[in-house]
């Protein structure tokens, strides 16, 4: 079973799950159709697709079929929601195709026999169950609502989607995820030189494509956008305001104008993004001396776009998708693999948010220090006023990143607090060691 996408004329990417037959698997594109195509972006559709292709080869391997024992009024129980769970702690890759003879049957699957199962992230688990229990649940009232018993039956459905959410995860699910919070700073700004177009060991051999490379990774340095947006970016959605450079992020679903079948979309609200003059007039010389040269660029209206070469020009011209910029990223980390290890796209917005996070404490000290200077004169009332207007309390912090992310709930904006509280517990750590008595001494060996 593949997902696959079709674009529409109107422009918008419908999904679909489809049989090894090729053809749509019809619950699943019902499904798509009555719940998610209306309320939901083609992106998080093809994550659902996703989690129910992982409950089909759940089904091919203990040859049963949900929807149809359903339909025949037999819910499935607690053993068999125990089974399921347990399958959706295991990544895609753990499901192998099971030789029986010479002829592989694509339809039969079976764990792999390693001890080291490669397993999925808590988080991950818990929203892979809950959309699987919703894809049951809604299907399954949908082939039973004609029966005679469909009363009985939306009650154990109900039963079972809620037995499916509850609980706390298999530990299988419970694997935590390698962490890269702890990246300093200078392995990002190493990351950045290493991009630029004329450093020594940048690994790309065209200029063109060293300049748009730089370009993206200096984009993501310096706005902390998703990769997803920078990929939407339009030539138009550069500002003309000469003394203050910003970027529109806009969210555009099922555009016309985006030649992609997988479209890049705006997970976050739209938002102006500020960046350095210096960025805006290489984007700008990037666009009009090199974008143009290419045989698609006038064809569609993103900036970054493919470079080909062919017969000793470099052509093409499409607007790049996800892979170009992860193949960018993947050979600029080989530079150096042991100290780039943790640089991905994404590790970028939360360097940003760091570097947020630091402003905001400088800020917070500058007006402590103001306050106390005004005290210390007597001006007590006017020391509380300028407290009161300018303390940056934990609510305006989630506020304003809030605005510079584009999230739309301010608890958002927590996630990106962990690399900040990490690097004060390394720097409270030391001031321990430091304080304590007993240091380690040499000549110590027994």
């Amino acid at each position: 079973m593949q997902v696959a996408v079709k674009k529409f004329k109107s422009g918008e990417r419908y999904l679909f799950l489809l049989e090894e037959d090729g053809v749509p698997d019809f619950w699943v594109t019902h499904f798509v159709t009555q719940k998610l195509r209306m309320s939901h972006a083609a992106t998080t559709i093809g994550q659902y697709l996703n989690d129910i292709k992982h409950l089909k080869r759940w089904e091919n391997i203990n040859n049963r079929n949900l929807l149809d024992e359903i339909y025949q009024g037999k819910v499935p129980n607690q053993e068999d929601i125990n089974k399921i769970k347990e399958h959706c702690c295991y990544q895609a890759k753990a499901l192998n195709e099971k030789k029986v003879s010479n002829v592989i049957d694509m339809g039969k699957f079976s764990l792999s026999k390693s001890e080291n199962k490669p397993t999925i992230g808590k988080s991950q688990y818990v929203t892979r169950i809950a959309r699987i229990a919703e894809f049951l649940h809604f299907i399954g009232q949908e082939r039973v609502k004609r029966k005679p018993d469909a009363v009985k039956l939306f009650d154990l459905l109900d039963s079972m989607k809620e037995k499916l959410k509850s609980g706390k995860p298999p530990k299988k699910a419970n694997k935590p995820l390698l962490d890269k919070s702890g990246i300093s700073n200078d392995v990002f700004e190493d990351f950045v030189k290493v991009s630029k177009p004329n450093f020594e060991y940048n690994p790309f051999r065209n200029s063109v494509i060293r300049l748009r490379n730089y370009l993206i990774v200096q984009t993501l340095y310096e706005t902390g956008i998703r990769c997803s947006e920078l990929l939407a970016l339009r030539i138009s959605d550069i500002g003309t305001d000469v003394e203050d450079p910003t970027l529109s992020v806009v969210v555009r679903h099922d555009s016309k104008d985006d030649p992609r079948l997988r479209e890049p979309t705006a997970k976050t609200l739209g938002r102006e993004v500020s960046i350095s003059r210096e960025l805006r007039d290489l984007l700008n010389n990037y666009i009009k001396n090199y974008r143009s040269q290419t045989s698609l660029a006038k064809t569609h209206p993103f900036i970054f776009v493919s470079h080909k070469e062919k017969k000793g020009h470099y052509q093409s011209g499409q607007p790049i998708v996800q892979q170009t910029v992860n193949d960018i990223f993947n050979k600029i980390k080989d530079v150096n693999p042991e100290r780039f290890w943790g640089i991905t796209p994404h590790s970028f917005r939360h360097y940003f948010n760091d570097q947020l996070s630091d402003i905001i404490d400088t800020e917070r000290e500058s007006v402590r220090q103001e306050v106390k200077r005004l005290e210390e004169e007597g001006r007590v009332l006017e020391a509380k006023q300028y407290a009161n207007e300018n303390t940056i309390t934990e609510q305006r912090e989630l506020e304003i990143r809030a605005e510079l992310n584009g999230h739309s709930s301010l608890d958002s904006g927590r996630a990106y607090l962990k690399r900040t509280t990490r690097k004060q517990t390394k720097l409270i750590r030391k001031k321990m060691h430091a304080n304590q008595k007993h240091k380690v001494e040499s000549g110590q060996n027994v």
